[in-house]
């Protein structure tokens, strides 16, 4: 066996944090604005100012970006409920 074999590599990341934190400070807005148009309400029925949203949102998908950049578990490595 080489010594490289029980030294897996960690999943890459899924494209850049900035498309993440973007997507999310452009998503939530307009997910938002959707469902209060759905609901035949104004923007200002809710009562949460878009800057609030646009921040929501951007920490959001940094978030989303940290979950799906985790490397995977690896089958070599025992896992905690392995005792």
């Amino acid at each position: 066996m080489a010594d490289g074999e029980n030294n897996p590599k960690p999943r890459p990341r899924r494209g850049p944090a900035w498309a993440y934190v973007l997507g999310g400070a452009v998503g939530l807005p307009f997910v938002v604005g959707f469902t209060l148009g759905f609901f035949h309400l104004h923007s200002n029925d809710s009562g949460v100012p878009p800057t609030t949203l646009v921040l929501a949102g951007a920490a959001l998908g940094w978030v989303v970006y940290r979950i799906f950049s985790k490397p995977s578990a690896s089958a070599s490595r025992p896992s905690d409920l392995d005792v």
